[in-house]
């Protein structure tokens, strides 16, 4: 078993472990992503820059003590014992998924690095969807969210995204994919609030490796979209995608505790559902769910104890069970705990003073340090959070969160939470983190784990499930096409035989039928195209 294995090698993470990694591989470890002199040994230039941060961090913490993302999240999670072992993002991308574009961007990450004396990170910005470029003016539904979700809005969440994954892993380069909603037709308002273009974004970037994690701060109530079930299981061929190519995709849990943000909301948690309740894409299966604490130190640098659950007046991390998707079978080791049969939220946490947008791209950074000591992404953790680390816990660097809670109460609506506890519980997951032990634990426990049993493949498997769903029937040698799994209302794409035929529109079930009509005898090839999900079939016909 990897858990009994890990466990017998687990004194050599801490420290010994660091260096061999650093200079050995395995054929397992050899994935998509970098693999060169740089990743393998110790810069003595980014060394002597990071020392520098880090002693300017000590001296001046009382000066930082309540900037965040900043020196308390690199002390509260060890990050600084990494960096001292050249594992500082080298030669790893981390991709975030933002609606629109921030022209200033290269400008506040340069004033944030000054500060500290941090290098500048290398930025590259894409636009997977919407022809590759963004359109000339904001989507009106877009427009419509105000400080919600408009363009205009994006640009804090942007610097907010890019500033915490680079604050972990300052020699990571960082990829920024631009991708707003409605690039293909005027979707609900949930939809234009977490666009299902960015679940063709991650395709993109899956599909060209683009990068070695992925995070999104971004998401609205499940029970908010117009057909719930359908259109977000339309999304998962985009979360399928990244975890069939082995990069990890981290989603914060939102930040209207255990209540969530209704579509329509005029501001953040300022209109929200009345009963418990978690939002798209962090539900996923395939996805690290990332829930929020809050460092626990004094002006000093000094710590005060474990960390605790965010909570600041209305607003704390998302926590609860999804109504879409049933219990993970990586989660039926904690099933006694929840006592649910559906997914629950967060799997960790991390940092969430400024919300849960915080924590998913800083456990991002942390992932790109785990990449580099890896030689590749170290693809979707969850089975191996849920299998050796957690149950583990301290000694590979899982530590506990057992104070707060993310009860919700606006003067309107007020919905009793969960509390975190000893152990794992629904409200903080496995706790958060001490990097300097779960970089290399993780590491290791990826490398041992069975490939035949691990995410990666299972997630191929699915998808290609999804992608051979089409049912095709012949009576009097007529053939009528169907498949499901699209999303609703949005265009489809038929061809048969490589020449076009129709353009069929997904109904309200994600589902398309049509007939074709009589066919040459032998046989032929369906294909059904749409924005997330391409579906081909083959058939025969004998007159």
């Amino acid at each position: 078993m990897v858990g009994a294995r890990l466990k017998a090698v687990l004194p050599l993470v801490a420290g010994v472990l660091v260096a061999p990694l650093l200079v050995t591989g395995t054929a397992q470890a050899a994935v998509a992503g970098p693999d060169n002199a740089q990743t393998r040994r110790v810069n003595p230039e980014h060394l002597k820059t990071l020392t520098a941060v880090l002693d300017n961090m000590t001296q001046n913490y009382a000066k930082f003590a309540k900037s965040t993302p900043g020196p308390q999240d690199i002390f509260d999670y060890n990050i600084g014992a990494l960096w001292k072992q050249g594992i500082d993002g080298t030669g790893t991308t981390v991709a975030v998924l933002e609606g629109w574009d921030d022209l200033q961007i290269n400008d506040v990450v340069k004033q944030f690095d000054q500060r500290y004396g941090l290098p500048d990170p290398v930025i590259q910005t894409i636009y997977p969807s919407g022809g590759g470029h963004l359109p000339a003016v904001c989507p009106p539904g877009m427009v419509a969210l105000g400080s919600y979700g408009s363009c205009d809005a994006w640009a804090g969440e942007l610097e907010l995204d890019v500033l915490s994954a680079h604050l972990i892993a300052p020699y990571a380069k960082i990829v920024i994919s631009a991708t707003p909603a409605d690039s293909e037709i005027t979707d609900d308002t949930a939809s234009q609030v977490a666009p299902p273009e960015m679940m063709q974004a991650i395709q993109y970037i899956s599909k060209q490796h683009l990068a070695d994690a992925i995070s999104i701060s971004d998401g609205t109530g499940e029970s908010t979209y117009t057909h719930p079930d359908a259109q977000i299981h339309a999304q998962d061929p985009g979360l399928l995608a990244a975890a069939a190519a082995g990069i990890p995709v981290l989603v914060s849990t939102g930040d209207c505790g255990v209540v969530q943000n209704l579509a329509v909301a005029s501001s953040q948690c300022g209109n929200t559902t009345t009963t418990p309740a978690t939002a798209a894409w962090d539900d996923s299966p395939w996805v690290t769910a990332l829930g929020g604490t809050v460092p626990n130190f004094d002006i000093t640098g000094k710590r005060l104890g474990p960390d605790p659950i965010w909570h600041s007046g209305k607003f704390s991390e998302g926590a609860g069970f999804s109504d879409i998707y049933s219990r993970p079978s990586y989660q039926d080791g904690v099933s006694a705990i929840t006592q649910s049969g559906m997914r629950a939220v967060p799997d960790i946490t991390l940092d969430s003073q400024h919300g849960t947008s915080e924590s998913a791209p800083m456990f991002a950074g942390v992932l790109a340090l785990a990449a580099q000591l890896n030689h590749g992404s170290v693809g979707a953790i969850n089975k191996v959070l849920y299998g050796v680390l957690g149950p583990i816990g301290a000694r590979a660097g899982v530590s506990d969160v057992v104070a707060g809670d993310n009860s919700f109460s606006n003067g309107t609506v007020s919905v009793p939470g969960f509390t975190a506890t000893t152990g794992f519980d629904v409200a903080s997951g496995w706790g958060t983190i001490d990097a300097s032990k779960f970089v290399p634990a993780l590491v290791l426990a990826s490398r041992l784990q069975n490939p035949f049993t691990s995410m990666q493949r299972q997630a191929s498997a699915a998808l290609a499930k999804l992608s051979h769903g089409v049912q095709v029937t012949s009576t009097g040698g007529t053939s009528q096409v169907s498949a499901g799994g699209f999303l609703p209302a949005h265009p489809v794409q038929l061809a048969v035989d490589g020449h076009q035929v129709a353009t069929l529109t997904a109904d309200d079930q994600g589902s398309v039928g049509y007939a074709l009509g009589q066919l040459p005898r032998g046989g032929h090839t369906v294909t059904l195209t749409s924005l997330l999900l391409t579906v081909t079939g083959s058939f025969h016909t004998s007159r």
